[in-house]
């Protein structure tokens, strides 16, 4: 491996691992405000606003504007 690569490989990985810092200070900045995410629950069908067909056509029609 030359130099140069091997010089690129520690930047990748450096930018890779300062990224990943960088996101979990967020993510725990983000859940000190607003607190813990909560799991996920599916919807039931009967307390949606729209039905998925409906949320199309409107879809459909406002592209056709």
């Amino acid at each position: 491996m030359s130099k140069d690569n091997k010089v690129q490989q520690e930047q990748i990985q450096h930018l890779n691992e300062s990224a990943e810092f960088q996101n979990n200070a967020l993510r725990e900045f983000i859940e000190e405000k607003t607190g813990s995410p909560k799991p996920e629950e599916s919807v039931h069908e009967g307390t949606t606003r729209l039905s998925d067909d409906q949320n199309r056509l409107i879809t459909q029609r406002n592209m056709r504007k």
